[in-house]
């Protein structure tokens, strides 16, 4: 396996984009903040994330590409300062396209994100498939391409019905 994906990235605000659902339309992404760190060893992929802003959401798996087993991509931590941590991750996922209907997700400590599994390509290419951990639906597809640079990458999500609905660039902070 590539390590080319090494090292923390940082997402590029400017260049990423979520699918309003209401307005059929790509609009800016607010996710405010979200900071990846990858380490692939061999044929594993450790994965964490730190995403948002208010709260802070770190998330993270440990997968081997290519291998038939679905790992959970657990919630590990919610840090936030509000008074109402509950309410701060509902206007969060109101904020991100992610409250209500097939897209809605759980931000709850110790529960799983998705189940997931990875595929690599290429040095440059690999996807991640998720389903659901409630019934085992498919729940999105993701595309995660290394610019030619090697500085910097897109992660494009594809959802159950064929939308793009998020793409967003990151940009590599350290190798």
């Amino acid at each position: 396996m590539s390590s080319l994906f090494n090292g923390t990235w940082e997402i590029d605000l400017d260049q990423s984009l979520v699918w309003d659902d209401d307005a059929k339309k790509h609009v800016k992404d607010e996710v405010g903040q979200e900071i990846i760190t990858l380490r692939i060893t061999g044929d594993v992929q450790d994965y964490e994330v730190l995403y948002g802003n208010g709260p802070q959401i770190r998330m993270g798996y440990t997968a081997r590409y290519d291998d038939t087993e679905w790992v959970s991509y657990a919630v590990r931590e919610v840090i936030s300062d509000a008074a109402d941590v509950e309410r701060e991750v509902n206007e969060f996922k109101q904020r991100i396209k992610a409250a209500g209907g097939e897209r809605d997700r759980s931000f709850e400590v110790g529960t799983s994100y998705g189940l997931i599994r990875l595929v690599s390509v290429d040095p440059y290419t690999h996807y991640r498939v998720s389903k659901t951990p409630k019934d085992g639906s498919a729940q999105s597809v993701m595309l995660r391409r290394m610019a030619k640079d090697e500085q910097s990458y897109l992660a494009t999500v594809l959802d159950v019905h064929g939308i793009v609905y998020r793409i967003r660039r990151f940009v590599r902070v350290s190798s």
